[in-house]
């Protein structure tokens, strides 16, 4: 509920600074890259819509940076957690098991999930390089 004032504020704001398509194709920037994980429910609708919020206050061009940051703060939690790997190996199997045995995706549930940490705090980590980067 909250990030929708958000994305408004952020549209309206560049739609003003006569930036309007700059914040459309960041909004729609950030559903795009969102979209798969989504679908595939390993990323919530809430962190997608978090996402288009900073695309209409920035551009296509940051979401994209941020995007790569925090798949890279993913990526050293998963390295630094190696109990997690034989989760993500088991569900890898069963996602591979279930296509080439059904032709269909088995997704593993949320408490079998290999990383069960909420995807906005690596938004926020990568956020905070990004900023303290210039």
């Amino acid at each position: 509920m909250l990030v929708f004032p958000f994305l408004l504020g952020g549209l309206l704001y560049q739609i003003i600074q006569g930036q309007g398509m700059t914040a459309l194709g960041g909004m729609f920037a950030a559903f795009l890259i969102t979209l798969l994980p989504v679908i595939c429910k390993g990323m919530g609708m809430g962190d997608q819509k978090l996402l288009m919020a900073f695309g209409a206050w920035t551009s296509y061009v940051c979401v994209y940076q941020l995007v790569l940051g925090s798949l890279v703060s993913c990526l050293v939690l998963f390295m630094l957690s190696p109990r997690t790997w034989r989760k993500l190996l088991k569900n890898m199997r069963l996602v591979v098991a279930g296509w080439y045995g059904h032709r269909e995706v088995w997704l593993p549930a949320p408490s079998e999930s290999a990383l069960a940490l909420p995807y906005g705090l690596h938004l926020f980590l990568a956020y905070l390089v990004l900023y303290l980067m210039g």
